[in-house]
């Protein structure tokens, strides 16, 4: 499909038209019972992500901000009794649900798909009293968008130094508030302009609390984008494939068909990894072939025994998180040498793990210092390698094809359930959180989105 301008022969449906007419269609289509699974495990793990992020620093200061200046109670703060105008808590809850780096990711993009698009579809969902399952269509169509933007633009609009979750994750936000009101192909078009105007978001901001903020703020900007093109303000219909448009200005597609590709066959949310760990994904494998390290030898590896580590990563793996000596919690989380440390000496790279330990440990700094990480072209992001040497010349190595948590290696329901749990109960009681996740993973089955906030509606 040649990209045209704006104003160029309407013949043929251009990209922009035939993803407002998909998204436009969602709401009345119901998925296939993999996506339909799919969709409620991802939405699970999104609000396990935003309960155990309730008291963070970063959720704070922005939930401070966004009620004052609300004055609105429509939709509601997760785990919180605050509630706001569907744009705040779009906000809010989507710097939550990132705040601890434990969001799923759509590894091929490096984008986390359901950040934005379910902190906008669930706001706007809870505003307009809508079913479970016009929830789990509008993550679905959302997902979608912003996944086959992000396959179509990655690497370069990565590469440029775009926040690539924050960017086009405005568009999914918008897909996904567009299915909950329930517009038309026409006035989705121009939502997804107002979406496309508003996108930004940088790379720069990865190692500080702005990088939840980004998504906060696509959320936010894709429910306002909603809401106007209701209102039917207008916008660059074809904002696309438009001069000036959004593949002019971030990026063109190296494969234009494939964004529409089987659109509405064939889901992208079907190869979203949840995370077991909560760190920046590229550093999964790594922290797989340590902990497998452990769990044989174990009963003899002790931290003090390694003498040298040696790890080989793919060369983004050492782009993304090469931080010898990361000097924040926030840095911790995208540092692979600190992920290395910290697997190596306790034997876990959970969410506990990651927060107890401080980064300048001695024992942790020892072993960042005895390591040494190599970028081979050769390997896949999925791939890691891990050797340890001891003090007594043994070697041992172990090597990842696909991490934990990937679409090779998922969760179970099991593991999901414990990692939701272990979130939701630093916000909830437990047998609260138990009923929760029973909505959350039967999202489907809700007659009102509502029933979801009377689970947490006591907290304070």
């Amino acid at each position: 499909m040649q990209l045209q301008h704006a104003q160029a022969s309407t013949d043929s449906p251009g990209v922009s038209s035939q993803i407002a007419a998909f998204i436009a269609s969602t709401r009345y289509v119901s998925s296939p019972a993999r996506v339909e699974h799919a969709a409620n495990r991802a939405f699970a793990n999104w609000m396990g992500c935003a309960l155990g992020a309730v008291e963070d620093e970063s959720v704070r200061k922005v939930r401070q901000v966004a009620l004052h200046l609300s004055s609105s109670t429509q939709s509601s703060v997760v785990g919180r009794a605050d509630t706001l105008d569907a744009v705040n808590a779009a906000l809010v809850n989507g710097v939550a649900a990132n705040a601890l780096d434990y969001d799923d990711m759509h590894a091929p993009t490096l984008i986390h798909p359901t950040g934005a698009v379910v902190a906008a579809a669930l706001a706007l969902g809870e505003a307009r009293s809508v079913s479970g399952q016009v929830l789990l269509s509008a993550i679905v169509a959302g997902i979608e968008v912003e996944c086959r933007l992000g396959l179509a633009l990655f690497p370069a609009h990565y590469d440029a130094g775009w926040h690539i979750t924050s960017t086009l994750g405005t568009l999914g936000a918008a897909a996904a508030a567009c299915v909950v009101i329930g517009l038309d192909a026409a006035h989705t078009q121009h939502a997804l302009g107002i979406a496309a105007t508003q996108a930004g978001g940088l790379r720069a901001m990865l190692s500080n609390s702005c990088k939840s903020f980004n998504i906060g703020k696509a959320a936010s900007a894709g429910v306002m984008a909603a809401l106007l093109a209701e209102a039917n303000l207008d916008s660059e219909p074809d904002v696309l494939e438009a001069t000036f448009g959004l593949f002019h200005v971030f990026g063109q597609p190296g494969d234009p068909e494939a964004l529409t590709r089987d659109l509405g066959m064939q889901y992208v949310i079907t190869d979203v990894s949840l995370k077991p760990y909560p760190c920046g994904i590229v550093i999964h494998p790594s922290i797989d072939a340590c902990l497998e390290l452990v769990r044989v030898h174990g009963r003899t590896l002790r931290a003090g025994d390694v003498r040298r580590i040696s790890a080989s990563v793919h060369p983004r793996a050492i782009e993304l998180s090469g931080r010898p000596h990361p000097d924040s919690a926030i840095a911790g989380r995208y540092s692979l040498q600190h992920a290395i440390a910290l697997a190596l000496s306790r034997g876990s790279a959970g969410l506990a793990a990651f927060e107890n330990a401080v980064v300048g440990d001695p024992e942790l700094v020892a072993l960042r210092n005895s390591m040494v990480v190599t970028g081979d072209r050769s390997m896949h992001p999925s791939q890691a390698r891990v050797a340890l040497e001891l003090n007594d010349g043994t070697r041992l190595e172990h090597s990842i094809d696909h991490p934990s948590g990937s679409p090779q290696r998922p969760l179970t329901d099991a593991q999901l359930r414990d990692k939701f749990m272990a979130l939701a109960e630093r916000a909830l009681d437990a047998h609260v959180a138990e009923r929760l996740y029973g909505l959350c993973i039967g999202l489907h089955r809700l007659e009102n989105v509502n029933a979801l906030r009377q689970e947490w509606a006591a907290v304070s």
